[in-house]
């Protein structure tokens, strides 16, 4: 199946590992009505081409993402409040189809990631930046507040404080502090980010995309749940994994499905 074609966004495949570009350099990647939109249709894509094993998702030329893009804003001026949160929730649900992939999403930070583009890269469960990456929740600065899933997703990888601290205070931090206090997995020259990636990327292709994908369900139910909640989701995941490891046992070793043969 061939990716959508987008105006903002583009995806493009390397073997079982596909890259989301946001695809507006000349405004440094930011979000206008139309990519927040179309986040959606390539997290649906994603979810239903059974080629792609993870997702990679980066910005064109030197930012990840500047964040929303103030030229759009004049668009909201006639907007009533309630028609507004109903926009609000959209753009919610399509940075949250991230997280809800059965299939490992990688954010490769290649600079820049401010207010929206930090959101988004943190919904992806893996973070790994350039050394030049910026990020920072800018929101409460103009007034505003983070409203596409950080102050749930943050807290969860650095803790409260921290994350009370970069929301709260409207802070930008570097790259070598996101490391420092947990919000990436990893930090390396600019020159080295797409091949660390890659490396990473084909790692997780050649694992069981249903114990992958499965291992992704159990963490994100089961991380403020009850230990009883948690246990269970996992006896039900591993019993789906046990099932297709048997399943591909018998097809590839069809002479054993007879018990020791006729």
């Amino acid at each position: 199946m061939q990716p959508p074609d987008m105006e903002t966004l583009t995806i493009e495949r390397d073997g079982g590992t596909a890259f989301l570009y946001m695809d507006r350099p000349d405004k440094r990647n930011a979000m206008n009505h139309t990519m927040f939109n179309e986040l959606g249709v390539a997290a649906q894509y994603v979810s239903d081409e059974p080629e792609i094993k993870v997702l990679i998702i980066t910005g064109r030329g030197s930012a990840f993402s500047a964040g929303l893009d103030f030229g759009a804003m004049g668009g909201f001026m006639d907007v009533t409040v309630t028609d507004f949160r109903t926009i609000v929730r959209k753009m919610q649900r399509n940075f949250r189809a991230f997280e809800l992939l059965e299939k490992p999403v990688i954010a490769m930070v290649n600079g820049p990631a401010l207010g929206a583009g930090t959101e988004i890269a943190l919904a992806c469960d893996m973070i790994l930046a350039s050394s030049e990456a910026v990020f920072g929740l800018l929101e409460v600065n103009l007034g505003l507040v983070t409203d596409l899933g950080a102050t749930r997703r943050l807290p969860r990888q650095i803790g409260i404080h921290r994350a009370r601290e970069l929301i709260m205070a409207g802070k930008k931090i570097d790259a070598a502090e996101a490391d420092r206090i947990g919000m990436v997995n990893a930090v390396y020259p600019p020159e080295e980010l797409f091949g660390q990636a890659m490396t990473l990327a084909r790692h997780l292709e050649g694992l069981s995309p249903v114990a992958v994908g499965l291992c992704k369900i159990c963490i994100d139910r089961c991380f403020d749940g009850s230990v009883e909640a948690g246990l269970e989701q996992e006896a039900q995941a591993q019993s789906i994994c046990m099932a297709h490891v048997i399943e591909e046992m018998k097809r590839g070793a069809p002479e054993q499905q007879g018990g020791g043969g006729a």
